[in-house]
């Protein structure tokens, strides 16, 4: 039976201290942190580290765990190791499962261990509450199509994708998460799906962070 596997997104941003202090200071607490995080991956199914490409934050984190438990400890051996020279500003909570509109593949936890791509690209969405009213099996059909439109761009073939889901334990219904190792190619495949019919019912997809991947970490 396949285990329930919990997602976090964290985003943080280093203080102005941290930024004035030298060269030499912010390696080595960057160094402090590489060994956290290494020591971390021991704990957790998967851990990856990105420098944040938005203006309000500097550090993605992107984790996953059995045991929810241990995402908490995570973020709070994260505090000590920022030692006050950084914080969270935004995180999301989702769980990964098998997508109702696809047959079950491999065990979930394998996609996550991947070698990491260049980029990482994650957002919350939301949809109108008439979207879970629509009959389950015109539901079906309508993210048949989105998904037929996705796998058959040619720009699609390298991008990975995660949709999880955050119904009552986070502010969002869902997490999405994609890695890519071409920007280009992951916006021209968004923008080509703006036109599927399922898009009448997306209420909120921000806010977007995109990262530069960061392994070992370094900035």
């Amino acid at each position: 039976m396949t285990r329930e596997i919990y997602i976090s997104v964290l985003a943080c941003k280093f203080s102005r201290e941290f930024w004035n202090s030298s060269r030499e200071s912010q390696d080595s607490l960057f160094g402090e942190l590489e060994g956290f995080f290494s020591m971390s991956r021991k704990e957790l199914i998967h851990l990856r580290t990105y420098r944040s490409i938005r203006h309000d934050c500097d550090l993605l984190l992107w984790l996953s765990s059995f045991d929810p438990e241990k995402l908490v400890s995570f973020k709070e051996n994260l505090k000590r190791a920022l030692r006050g020279l950084g914080r969270e500003v935004y995180s999301m909570l989702s769980l990964y499962e098998h997508s109702p509109y696809l047959k079950a593949g491999e065990e979930l936890s394998n996609s996550l261990n991947f070698p990491p791509l260049k980029y990482f690209v994650c957002y919350p969405m939301n949809k109108d509450p008439e979207w879970y009213l629509v009959d389950p099996k015109e539901r079906k059909t309508i993210m048949g199509e989105h998904i037929g439109m996705a796998t058959s761009n040619p720009e699609n073939k390298d991008i990975r994708s995660y949709t999880t889901y955050s119904y009552g334990i986070s502010d969002q219904e869902f997490v999405v998460m994609y890695e890519t190792d071409s920007l280009a190619d992951w916006s021209h495949v968004t923008q080509k799906l703006r036109e599927a019919r399922q898009r009448k019912w997306v209420t909120k997809e921000y806010p977007i962070f995109v990262g530069l991947l960061a392994e070992p970490f370094r900035f």
